[in-house]
């Protein structure tokens, strides 16, 4: 009884408690279905600690570094990626800048210098076709070696 005059006492009405109630009934469904798998994601390529992640949907292919931390990563190459290759030392990437096949960029990752404070700087790129080529022969980079044809 005293909790119910409480509540009556800080909501006037009835139909002012309905309302909070169905308020709070909407925030628990929309956090509830937020955090179970609502939303969708998946790792197409994995090399260490570098992988092609997809998030929502998987035009949104991008390169990460897995910081092995409770599902966190930093983003090296935005997406749409659709085409990596790598070997010791290097990690080769082509890319639809967000889903634009009308243009493709290519990237060339340093492994030996990506490091967690600053992994942007491991990253050359974007670069055109021919700039790639000239990289190739003189860093001897890997063939690509992983296409994802439904975003090439």
């Amino acid at each position: 009884m005293a909790a119910t005059l409480f509540v009556m006492n800080r909501y006037q009405t009835r139909a002012d408690m309905r309302r909070w109630g169905t308020k709070m009934l909407a925030y628990m469904v929309i956090g509830s279905l937020s955090g179970c798998g609502l939303f969708d994601s998946g790792v197409e390529w994995r090399d260490g600690p570098y992988e092609l992640l997809w998030i929502d949907v998987s035009e949104q292919t991008s390169l990460n570094y897995d910081l092995d931390r409770d599902g966190g990563s930093l983003g090296l190459v935005d997406w749409t990626v659709f085409a990596v290759g790598s070997n010791d030392r290097y990690i080769v990437v082509k890319q639809h800048p967000q889903g634009n096949k009308a243009v493709t960029n290519y990237f060339i990752v340093d492994k030996s210098e990506v490091v967690p404070t600053d992994p942007i700087r491991a990253v050359l790129g974007p670069l055109t076709q021919a700039e790639f080529s000239a990289q190739t022969r003189s860093l001897h980079l890997p063939k690509f070696s992983k296409v994802l044809s439904s975003l090439e």
